[in-house]
């Protein structure tokens, strides 16, 4: 006769340990797709206008997000994973070898969902706040990247040639660097990212000497100790990020080196996106009817109050 046992201790917060769980706090615990809340409903039924057939956005969001999470839950079952946000697997993921396919899902399910998040229906013929009755962009939010990129119309050009240019599948992000100093809070970037790479600064951890998605647990548990303790732990723990340092205690998550970015925006490039419908030579064509359905509020929603703040900060006068 088996003694009654206490019930399992919940999964801890490392990312490799496993418990076993009842099939219904699975259910409910695993990742899901999430819904579309910018007419979500009406790109199911109708595409996106001018940008996205229906049969396309299908593939790229129904079929795709559904695969990638499909996947990450076999990944991440019975593991203190499986009910974290999907940024929280990214970031938890990123360093560990072993999770690699982990990352890749989870990162992938993040990208594609923040692309198709910040897209609208709305067509903005222009992006200039005083040219579309409609502002899809606020003044706010114009006034802070032309202090970054010049005007509207380098940034808009930047940012689709650095699409444009990217021979490979990937995203292509706008983020906001924060650079806390005496002059300046921090400037907008363009940051590309290839296959699954993530733009979240925690994440910026990932330096494999070999391609960790042909190996298996075998394999990569035959790297030399050297290259175990730095892909798996902290190397540098002195200097501007020491935790003795100003910054230090805030950027303990971040990589050592590693910038600090908030990501607001961002394109897929993948070719599942654009090609059924715009052909493989006219990725830039893709690329301008995107940029006319970019829900600016979404995008200023992300953004952190340093960069709206930007044209507000007062410099001391000279002379």
């Amino acid at each position: 006769m088996q003694a009654n046992c206490p019930p399992a201790a919940p999964p801890s917060n490392t990312a490799v340990e496993q418990q076993p769980l009842d099939r219904a706090l699975q259910a409910r615990a695993l990742h899901s797709v999430p819904a579309l809340t910018n007419y979500g409903n009406e790109f199911h039924a109708n595409g996106i206008p001018e940008l996205m057939s229906a049969n396309t956005f299908r593939t790229a969001w129904t079929d795709y997000q559904q695969l990638m999470v499909d996947k990450l839950n076999e990944k991440v079952v019975g593991t203190s994973l499986e009910s974290d946000l999907l940024r929280d697997v990214v970031i938890q993921t990123a360093r560990e070898p072993l999770f690699a396919s982990t990352f890749n899902y989870a990162s992938m399910a993040f990208n594609n969902h923040f692309y198709f998040q910040s897209i609208s229906p709305a067509y903005h013929a222009n992006t200039s706040p005083k040219a579309d009755k409609e502002k899809p962009m606020s003044d706010e939010l114009a006034e802070s990247l032309t202090t970054s990129f010049s005007s509207l119309d380098i940034f808009k050009a930047d940012f689709l040639a650095t699409a444009e240019a990217m021979f490979g599948p990937g995203f292509v992000w706008l983020v906001w660097h924060n650079q806390r100093g005496a002059y300046n809070n921090g400037s907008w970037k363009i940051l590309p990212t290839y296959l699954a790479g993530s733009p979240l600064s925690d994440a910026h951890w990932r330096q494999q000497p070999v391609d960790m998605n042909t190996q298996n647990h075998e394999s990569a548990g035959g790297l030399s100790g050297a290259d175990h303790a730095r892909q798996s732990q902290v190397q540098n723990t002195v200097g501007i990020l020491g935790p003795h340092s100003a910054d230090g205690q805030a950027a303990r998550n971040r990589a050592p080196g590693g910038a600090d970015i908030t990501p607001v925006l961002c394109v897929n490039t993948w070719e599942h996106v654009w090609v059924a419908d715009w052909g493989i030579q006219h990725k830039r064509d893709y690329l301008e009817a995107w940029w006319r359905r970019i829900n600016w509020n979404e995008v200023q929603a992300f953004t952190p109050e340093a960069a709206l703040s930007l044209n507000k900060k007062n410099y001391p006068r000279i002379g």
